[in-house]
């Protein structure tokens, strides 16, 4: 499909702002970036930078050249000028040399917001994309998706009759989810069966929990973080709450393959067990530091603490585990941490896709730099592929191991492990 040239000089100037504004919003720096650990954000912000007040620098002529040479000469299609102002942010980004600085397209944004404030309209599944659909892990319990007989292993191949074929992970999701009482009609393969199954199914406000806890043993008390957001200080209360009234005296707070979450939920998290003092301080390119204080009113702030850590522990799970650690408030055990001490600010743009800017750096209440670096855990215990395959844990040992060794007392008998939700995206 031809497009239409940027030959009028007023849709040039138009286009050269948004650009401009972008460079204006980066200008003041010091993980979707990395697809392993994302980049998660200090605070979000609307944007305001569409209205710079300087003049456009000169060397962008040289960008309007190459943009219409190209536009004059490419012996291919072109694709649309969307598409390629994405791509000229990206790559102005991409100059900066900072993974965690991106540029994230409006659907992907939708998704990341959803994963901040923990709910939204959908079908309650979990899935993962295999061979171009989704696949369904497993419907979440008394949602939309279990009511409709939806199993373990189907396949998603069409969304009110769009088939997703080519569509990424996000665009797919995007399609099923939705308001919150309006219909949506999957078309499913199923294993077994000849025909495609047609599904219809009402929207549900679907809550992803970032807390799952039980008891370990008798006195011994489990919490895991699986990210921080928006709701994740109230849920850690829920369950430190729970945890108390059924007898637990110390606790576990597992923070492995964390990636991270909100800096405001990190702080809040930690205070449940600091009651005084710094949590973080917050530097930026001058040499500034801004100091985030414990909050009042934690609710084991005096309990025994071991915290789990690993390799996938990143960002505010690491701002948790290294104030923990500099108040000897816990020991920490497991492998040494990513090393993520970034903060991004992330700015919503006109069209709803985004930046997420690197603003600052984050250091322990003792002055230590995360950043490269990551955190060393007091015991250093690895977790191997062979102890994966037969379902061992002895990190979790080790924990349990050294929070018995407080007890005035042995253990006079062992539950049964709490089963983990999965942290796999939901639809």
């Amino acid at each position: 499909m031809s497009r239409i040239r940027i030959k009028d000089k007023k849709l040039q100037r138009l286009t050269l702002i948004l650009l401009v504004s972008i460079v204006a919003a980066a200008s003041y720096l010091a993980g979707f970036a990395s697809q392993v650990i994302p980049a998660y954000v200090g605070e979000v912000e609307e944007s305001e930078i569409f209205h710079p007040t300087a003049e456009e620098p000169p060397e962008f002529g040289v960008y309007w050249e190459a943009w219409n040479l190209v536009e004059e000469n490419f012996y291919a299609e072109l694709p649309d000028a969307q598409v390629q102002t994405y791509g000229s942010i990206r790559g102005m980004l991409a100059a900066l040399g900072d993974p965690n600085t991106f540029f994230i397209e409006p659907p992907d944004r939708q998704i990341e917001k959803a994963q901040f404030q923990g709910r939204y309209g959908g079908i309650g599944a979990e899935y993962t994309m295999r061979n171009g659909y989704l696949v369904v892990v497993t419907p979440f319990p008394d949602s939309p998706a279990s009511r409709a007989g939806i199993r373990p292993g189907d396949i998603i191949v069409a969304v009110d009759g769009t088939d997703i074929f080519g569509l990424s992970q996000n665009e797919a999701a995007l399609l099923i989810r939705g308001p919150v009482g309006m219909k949506v009609e999957l078309t499913i393969r199923r294993e077994g069966e000849l025909e495609p199954l047609i599904v219809q199914l009402t929207r549900e406000e679907i809550e992803l929990p970032t807390v799952t806890w039980g008891l370990k043993e008798e006195e011994i008390g489990y919490v895991k973080l699986s990210f921080f957001g928006g709701r994740t200080n109230e849920e850690l209360r829920h369950a430190l709450t729970e945890l108390q009234s059924q007898g637990a005296t110390s606790l576990i707070l597992d923070l492995r393959n964390n990636p991270g979450g909100l800096i405001g939920a990190a702080v809040d998290v930690a205070s449940q067990f600091i009651d005084t003092g710094v949590i973080l301080y917050q530097r930026d390119a001058q040499g500034n530091d801004q100091a985030f204080p414990a909050k009042k009113g934690g609710l084991a702030t005096e309990t025994p603490l071991a915290v789990l850590v690993n390799g996938g522990t990143a960002s505010a799970a690491e701002i948790v585990a290294g104030a923990l650690s500099d108040h000897q408030r816990a020991v920490i055990i497991g492998e040494k941490t990513f090393g993520k001490g970034s903060i991004q600010t992330v700015r919503e743009l006109s069209d709803h896709s985004s930046i997420h800017v690197t603003t600052a750096h984050w250091l322990t209440p003792q002055d230590h730099e995360i950043e490269g670096a990551g955190l060393t855990p007091d015991l250093e215990v690895p977790l191997t592929q062979e102890d994966i395959d037969n379902q061992r844990d002895p990190q979790l040992d080790g924990a349990l191991a050294y929070l018995r060794s407080l007890l005035p007392y042995p253990v006079s008998g062992v539950l049964q492990p709490v089963n983990i939700m999965s942290t796999k995206r939901g639809i």
